[in-house]
């Protein structure tokens, strides 16, 4: 498990997340970016990332790009709240960069600002993890005044 201390909160990730999101590192020349979606529960100041979504076939990726199928996405929040007693929650987005360690894009920012102006949040936040080839970038951002806290580090 992994704890990462953001802001006023605490994220703990699962060793099988980290496992499958490292999985996805984009080591190779040429591979293309990967992503999904984060899944967990929230006890207090206490973020739980306890599943991810794995790419999809869906999915459009490049060397320097990823869009998730919201669809697909979709389907797999529905099933882990119902399968959960409502107690897991889309909590945000991953997916991986080809540099060690990584900073958002525009459009990874625009994504995010977009989820808070077009869904229904059970949560006042979004985390943004993406997995560099060395570290991860870790953000907890708020819609008001999109506030952003984030945190970089090595693997």
């Amino acid at each position: 498990m992994r704890l990462t201390k953001i802001g006023k909160y605490k994220a703990y990730f699962t060793k099988d997340v980290l496992l499958l999101i490292s999985k996805f590192k984009q080591s190779k020349q040429k591979q293309p970016e990967a992503g999904g979606i984060l899944l967990g529960q929230v006890k207090e100041n206490n973020i739980y990332i306890t599943r991810v979504s794995f790419p999809s076939n869906q999915d459009k990726s490049s060397r320097f790009s990823f869009s998730r199928n919201k669809n697909y996405a979709q389907a797999i929040i529905d099933f882990e709240f119902y399968n959960s007693n409502k107690r897991t929650i889309y909590l945000g987005e991953w997916h991986t960069h080809p540099e060690e360690l990584p900073t958002p894009s525009n459009t990874d920012r625009k994504m995010i600002k977009d989820q808070f102006s077009k869904n229904k949040l059970n949560e006042p936040f979004l985390l943004q993890y993406i997995q560099g080839t060395k570290g991860f970038y870790l953000a907890l951002l708020e819609p008001k005044n999109f506030n952003e806290i984030q945190v970089k580090e090595e693997d």
